[in-house]
């Protein structure tokens, strides 16, 4: 709040006194005294985080204004400044304004520079000279990357009886340009724009974030007719008309319109084309307009009688619409007849289309091959079926409802946010994979909803998994760039913060798979059964359930475990990070070692432990090398010296292990010389090949080499071969167990 004391006085010659503000991000004053038979004001104020109520609010990160001047008869005269930082208005953002002017008995100039973002970036020096009755403006600048001039500047002249006159005033932007020239005020409004390859995304001036790209070309009359009711005419040209959203980009559509509006009626025709549309046809007549009211009531309370015919691709027209949560491509036919009014419509037609294809880059969905079918039944476009081929193989079917009637309203006033049409669609899906995207991938059987009002929506489903993989740990690239929470003070007023984004998708999914979930990934290679729910939106993914252990292997180092306990369990109330508890054995020359990992997926522990004790450093040298510590040359030492790290939670310097992760090895090592079988120092590469077989060759580089296979038979069953230079060569069978 502000608060405003002082107070004002009549004196003779004027009014004295002055008012102080102060609080609410404002302070300073505003005087006023007689000054040479004339009134006298002088301004004083500044702004700092102030905000001003309304919607959309104001809100002026830094301000200051100086003005002075006179007041009386015969005599009129003001000179000021004004400055700011960080003024944000709806989606209007200034990040730095500068203005001076000088205004005496008439004469005066004004000139302002100005930069900040609706959009796009935009840089504006401004002028005018004013003069009575006769006002020159000019402008200069960039918008959107995109240049701005006047070649002729605007000129405006009084009109007797009030009013002013806009003399032929020419703006370009970019490539192209518009000459306007009208009169407007004193009860008149009479404008004419003749445009050539204008770019589309000056619309954003007016209404921000539409998308829209491609050149205007063509003729606009717009003027008031005797009883005060708008008329207009317009025959334009739309060259390349596409919308982008976050992800999608239309085709160009080309379309030629011709519109007319009287004081009775609208009628409008367009054509559009490009080479995938092989009909496009878009007819309107309203007619009985009321006498009274604003232009767009007055349109949607009348007699509607309207035409579509389309025949081409289906993503030239869905893209237009900027919905980004899936996209629409294929060959698509519509023939739709509508009557009513634009706030009720009555549609009736149909829909078809074969050989379609809709992708979701938010779940990674690919269907192909779908056949759609609908009809128009008011102002809902009715399916009553359609049917896919996932990307695997599997099917999905359904029906559902798509009501246009919310299409392009605002949302609850927020100009940035533009509803799309209310959906119901009910699905089914047989073995579909219908989930790829972030490590994540699911194929599933069951019953799935799709429902939206248009602004945001919910995924719903029960679904049997038939089979999914997750890779653990899929965060582990940018993990080791540390995220350091901080506040930031003393921001920059003049930097653009942006605006929240649209309402999310929302998941309300329950998954169960008996078996066939492959968890990978961070020495794992395991298949689960798994319980889950899928919560939270598409910003944010929530997962909750658990999953436990059928069978499986963990690789640490190149050494591998079996698997004996597993249990993930996820929490949906934070970010996907379940909690590990798994639990893995080996038995390593009469050792029998056991590894741990607990804790959260991307930051887990990993301890060991042996039977009979050992120390952790001895653990690994013997996984690692098959010996003791006390026997490991340099080069082993320094592997061991890296493991040890990894699991303290340092990253180490690990040559070996990242050479083998780039060559896609299971296990790389060292292996010491050994003069009884004529064996120079080798390396050892080996690598599983499924879930039971493992192959690793030894070579020295100078003429030995060996190959070892083991088959597992059963977890504590397994056949064993060899096969070397030396002429070591045999088969074995080994087997272990625990008592």
């Amino acid at each position: 709040d502000t608060d405003v004391t002082g107070g004002i006085t009549l004196v003779e010659g004027g009014a004295d006194g002055a008012l102080a503000f102060n609080g609410g991000g404002l302070s300073g004053t505003v005087a006023l005294a007689p000054r040479g038979g004339a009134q006298g004001v002088t301004i004083d104020l500044a702004a700092r985080n102030a905000r001003f109520g309304g919607e959309p609010a104001m809100r002026i990160a830094r301000a200051d204004i100086d003005a002075s001047g006179v007041i009386g008869e015969g005599r009129t005269a003001f000179t000021g400044s004004a400055s700011a930082a960080g003024l944000s208005y709806g989606t209007l953002f200034i990040g730095r304004l500068a203005a001076e002017g000088a205004l005496e008995d008439g004469v005066g100039r004004i000139d302002a520079s100005l930069s900040g973002r609706r959009s796009g970036r935009f840089v504006l020096d401004l002028n005018a000279a004013i003069a009575p009755e006769r006002i020159a403006l000019a402008a200069k600048g960039q918008f959107a990357g995109r240049r701005i001039t006047m070649p002729r500047r605007a000129v405006l002249t009084s009109l007797d009886g009030g009013g002013w006159r806009l003399a032929p005033t020419q703006l370009s932007y970019g490539d192209g340009g518009m000459i306007a020239s009208g009169s407007f005020g004193g009860g008149n409004l009479d404008f004419d724009f003749k445009l050539a390859r204008m770019p589309l995304s000056l619309i954003d001036v007016v209404r921000a974030d539409t998308g829209l790209g491609g050149t205007i070309s063509g003729a606009i009359d717009y003027r008031t007719s005797a009883n005060g009711l708008p008329v207009s005419d317009a025959t334009v040209k739309i060259e390349g008309l596409t919308r982008s959203g976050l992800v999608l980009t239309s085709r160009p559509v080309n379309v030629a319109l011709v519109a007319r509006l009287t004081e009775d009626e609208l009628a409008t025709r367009a054509i559009l084309g490009n080479s995938d549309i092989q009909r496009g046809r878009v007819q309107a007549r309203i007619t009985g307009l009321p006498r009274q009211g604003v232009l767009i009531d007055r349109l949607r309370a009348v007699r509607l009688a309207a035409q579509l015919r389309y025949r081409g691709a289906a993503e030239s027209l869905w893209r237009l619409a900027a919905l980004d949560t899936f996209d629409i491509t294929g060959p698509i036919a519509i023939a739709a007849d509508a009557t009513g009014t634009l706030q009720d419509p009555t549609v009736r037609g149909s829909l078809s289309g074969d050989a379609l294809q809709l992708r979701s880059s938010l779940s990674g969905t690919d269907i192909s091959d779908i056949a759609l079918r609908g009809r128009f039944s008011g102002s809902r476009l009715q399916l009553t079926r359609f049917a896919g081929t996932a990307v695997n193989g599997g099917s999905v079917s359904g029906s559902g409802i798509v009501d246009l009637r919310t299409l392009g309203e605002t949302v609850e006033g927020r100009v940035l946010e533009i509803r799309g049409p209310i959906i119901d669609l009910r699905a089914s899906a047989r073995n579909a994979r219908l989930l790829d995207t972030g490590g994540l991938s699911a194929t599933i059987t069951g019953p799935l909803r799709i429902v939206s009002n248009g602004s945001g929506g919910t995924i719903a489903g029960r679904l049997l998994v038939e089979k999914a993989s997750w890779r653990l740990g899929n965060g582990a690239q940018t993990a080791s760039i540390p995220t350091i929470n901080t506040r930031e003070i003393n921001l920059p007023r003049d930097r653009y913060q942006p605006s929240a984004p649209g309402a999310p998708w929302r998941f309300l999914v329950d998954a169960r798979a008996p078996s066939r979930v492959d968890v990978d990934g961070m020495g794992l290679d395991s298949e689960w059964s798994a319980d889950v729910r899928v919560r939270g939106t598409t910003q944010e993914m929530r997962i909750g359930g658990e999953a436990n252990l059928i069978r499986g292997d963990y690789t640490f180092a190149g050494a591998r475990f079996e698997v004996t306990r597993g249990r993930i369990e996820f929490d949906e109330s934070r970010a996907i990070d379940p909690r590990l508890d798994i639990v893995a054995e080996t038995d390593n020359n009469g050792i029998d070692v056991t590894v741990s990992v607990q804790g959260n997926a991307q930051q887990p522990e990993i301890t060991f432990s042996s039977n009979p004790s050992l120390p952790e450093e001895e653990i690994l040298s013997r996984l690692l090398f098959g010996g003791s510590i006390t026997s490991l040359s340099a080069t082993d030492a320094l592997q061991l010296g890296a493991a040890v790290a990894s699991l303290r939670g340092g990253g180490g310097l690990d040559p070996i292990n990242q050479l083998r992760s780039a060559i896609g090895l299971d296990r790389l090592r060292i292996v010491s010389a050994d003069p009884v079988l004529d064996r120079g120092t080798s390396i050892a590469l080996g690598k599983n090949i499924g879930r039971r077989f493992y192959v690793e060759l030894i070579t020295d580089g100078r003429g030995y080499s060996a190959t070892d296979a083991e088959f597992r038979i059963t977890s504590w069953l397994s056949l064993l071969a060899t096969v070397s230079t030396v002429g070591r060569n045999g088969v074995s069978v080994e087997a272990s167990r625990d008592y």
